[in-house]
């Protein structure tokens, strides 16, 4: 059977653009936290229904619906219970659907009604009847209230005892056996509990018109499409409206800028040091400078050549030994400094063309950013049956 849930209105509530599927609600604030949250997990109940990962879907839509109590997910969510083969989870919520959206479209009211009669073809219905006020339980089960009830419990096929509790006092017991598909009815306060399985009235399936022209072929039920939207039919989830992405520039900031920082420290480190062996090379030959003018002044007193006397073996020359050795060294570290200087440049270059480049050039962010993650989730699996409480996984989170 066809289905197609419905999240227009949640994408609505989020991002404040108008759909006709569901009468638009507004949070108070629209990019709070606990919103960004419950975008993300709904964005990944979405993928993961896609993927045929129903419980993971399921998940998603509970943490969603928990972070934001909106009442739009709720046919994602029953539609994941339902292929998730938990069919009183998707009774309880496509009922919660049908009960809260005063104005669904035609198609919504059509798919939540068709969900809520394949979920309950899976599950059988117990019918009670009993004097007002009597309460009702399920041994070693859920207490389901006093009578009357109106609409009766469904439960998964299996055997079941009641137990009741008249407003006198007396109580009484009843076994019954629940079949998928069936109805049976229990009886207190009348002599003997009489089970009476009913047959549930299957529902006269829509003729499919003849595929005509380039359509898709039916799926072979041998070898079902890994896509649970493939084919003609399987259920379909309605992703709502996206917020549109802001156009990306070469200049939008890439999804992550850590690389731009370590980029940007190198640059910074190498032009420190490449000042630093600047004004080292600056002192150095200064100092050569200084030196080599003593030298000069030295030899010209003394009527010497000041031409190559460092390197001169003439009489008189090795007096200058220490200041010529003085002058080497400063000349030395000239040409260190000046070496130093010329690589951390090269290093400070490298490193602000990695982080333009990275900049410029990686992955851009999309218009909505990093979602941040789930705060205090906590998933709890519950025991229970019948529609009278809950059952399955309970999705809390503080706020």
């Amino acid at each position: 059977m066809k289905t197609r849930a419905v999240a227009a209105a949640l994408l609505l509530a989020f991002t404040s653009v108008a759909v006709p599927s569901v009468p638009a609600v507004s949070f108070a604030q629209a990019d709070d936290p606990l919103t960004v949250q419950a975008r993300a997990r709904f964005k990944e109940g979405v993928e993961a229904f896609d993927k045929g990962q129903f419980e993971a879907a399921r998940a998603s839509f509970l943490q969603a619906y928990a972070l934001k109590n909106h009442p739009a997910v709720l046919l994602n969510l029953a539609q994941s219970c339902l292929r998730a083969n938990h069919p009183l989870e998707a009774i309880k919520y496509f009922q919660q659907y049908l009960r809260q959206v005063q104005s669904p479209t035609p198609q919504q009211r059509h798919d939540a009604e068709s969900g809520l009669e394949e979920a309950r073809a899976k599950v059988g219905h117990v019918d009670i009847q009993a004097p007002a006020g009597t309460e009702v339980s399920i041994v070693g089960g859920d207490r389901l209230g006093n009578a009357p009830f109106g609409e009766g419990v469904d439960l998964d096929p299996g055997t079941y005892t009641f137990k009741s509790r008249a407003t006198d006092g007396s109580s009484d017991t009843a076994k019954v056996t629940v079949v998928a598909g069936q109805r049976a009815q229990v009886k207190f306060g009348q002599p003997g509990v009489t089970p009476v399985p009913t047959p549930v009235p299957t529902p006269t399936p829509t003729p499919t018109p003849t595929p005509t022209g380039n359509v898709p072929a039916t799926p072979d039920p041998a070898n079902p499409p890994t896509d649970p939207n493939a084919g003609n039919g399987g259920p379909k989830i309605d992703r709502g409206v996206e917020t549109p992405s802001k156009p990306s520039s070469i200049l939008s900031p890439p999804k992550t800028l850590i690389p731009v920082f370590i980029g940007g420290g190198v640059f910074v480190a190498g032009l420190a040091g490449a000042i630093y062996f600047v004004i080292a090379k600056g002192n150095a030959q200064s100092s050569a400078d200084s030196v080599d003018a003593t030298i000069r002044g030295t030899a010209t007193q003394r009527h010497l050549n000041p031409v190559g006397i460092c390197s001169s073996t003439v009489k008189g020359a090795s007096d200058f030994t220490n200041t010529c050795n003085t002058y080497k060294t400063d000349l030395d570290q000239v040409n260190q400094d000046a070496t130093a200087a010329n690589v951390s440049g090269v290093v400070a270059g490298a490193g602000i063309l990695f982080a333009a480049g990275w900049y410029l050039f990686a992955p851009k962010k999309d218009a909505e950013g990093a979602a941040p993650p789930v705060g205090n989730i906590n998933v709890t699996p519950l025991v229970g049956v019948g529609t009278h409480g809950p059952s399955g996984l309970s999705v809390s989170g503080s706020f």
